[in-house]
């Protein structure tokens, strides 16, 4: 892709800066490391309380109605480039915005877009993209650091009650509270087969998917972030599974492929991350600034280091291969902390 070629040829060329005077607002790193477990215990239980309203008050609506009024739905035209391959009086602008990304139109994750008055490209939503990962034989659907599992009740929303009566939907959870308000949705729901697991990337325990044979989705979206070094364990626990997997991290671990990048945090480098954050309003248009932004914002908050790691060894000694990888493709909820994903099958 061109963005990769980009970062070759600049590897190791990233903004220089100097000692940092540092303001008391500035960048400087934070006391407290990521989202603390309180954080998330309050923000659970906040909505706790808001779905607990929603069913007094509408106790027959489907939780899609719920999941709105949360802002919680993001379930894109399932192949928006279908237009652009079909017509042949746009498909020659099609297919010039999306060489310009180095995509063609054949591409099921990005598609040409207008934005902001200029022609560019967007992608489908990660949900989007997750449903297309269901199979035939898919048993259950997993996702680690599922906070109240508004995932994996998107998911079930779009794949529908049906299609859903013999799958398995797990949320593995490090908060009490969020496991608590992900049942109280399910219960509401009265169809679903949903879980709720406590779990720990630190200490891995997915015994209760021991049971299943088939195939199995597993998924994590902006959770290991919180988690500094997850335990490699967990990728070998799932291997050791009776059924075959396919797991999906949608995760701001971009940065991760610079190697200069990673060099710095592992040295935790607080001069040259201090010197980004102190002319964070600098080049907007070189791959190298943004990935250095990202790793600056990884960096001050103590986000995640090893998984991308993780996930070349496991390719590289073919214990698993990578279906697909798109580098910081939105940013969303953040352009500092930009979502990148990763597809890979297990063997």
């Amino acid at each position: 892709m061109v963005k990769e070629a980009m970062l070759e040829a600049n590897e190791g060329n990233l903004p220089s800066v100097a000692a940092p005077v540092t303001p008391p607002d500035s960048g400087e790193r934070t006391v407290s490391k990521g989202r603390t477990k309180k954080s998330q215990e309050i923000s659970w239980g906040k909505i706790r309380q808001l779905i607990e309203r929603y069913v007094r008050e509408r106790p027959q609506d489907h939780i899609a109605t719920f999941l709105a009024d949360l802002r919680e739905i993001d379930i894109s035209r399932k192949d928006p480039s279908a237009f652009y391959r079909t017509r042949d009086l746009v498909r020659p602008m099609g297919q010039k915005i999306m060489a310009a990304v180095g995509q063609d139109l054949e591409d099921p994750f990005y598609y040409p877009d207008v934005r902001a008055e200029r022609y560019t490209t967007s992608t489908i939503s990660p949900i989007r993209y997750l449903m297309g990962c269901i199979r035939k034989d898919t048993t259950a659907i997993v996702e680690f650091g599922s906070g109240w599992s508004t995932n994996l009740f998107q998911i079930y929303v779009g794949h529908g009650t049906t299609r859903s009566a013999s799958i398995g939907y797990h949320g593995a959870e490090y908060t009490i509270e969020g496991q608590e308000c992900a049942k109280r949705l399910a219960q509401h729901d009265g169809k679903i087969n949903y879980f709720a697991h406590s779990f720990d990337y630190r200490k891995p325990n997915i015994a209760f998917l021991r049971k299943y044979t088939g195939h199995i989705l597993v998924f994590t979206r902006h959770s290991i972030e919180q988690v500094q070094t997850i335990n490699p364990s967990l990728y070998e626990d799932l291997c050791s599974l009776r059924a075959q997997v396919t797991i999906v991290h949608i995760e701001p671990v971009g940065w991760q492929r610079s190697q200069e990048l990673m060099r710095r945090r592992a040295d935790d480098d607080a001069a040259f991350f201090g010197g980004i954050g102190e002319t964070i309003d600098g080049d907007i248009v070189s791959v190298e600034r943004q990935l250095a932004n990202a790793a600056w914002w990884s960096w001050r908050l103590s986000y995640n280091t090893n998984l991308l790691s993780i996930i070349e060894d496991y390719c590289g000694r073919k214990k698993g291969r990578l279906v697909k990888r798109e580098y910081d493709f939105s940013g969303v909820g953040n352009i500092m902390n930009p979502s990148s994903l990763f597809h890979v099958e297990l063997w």
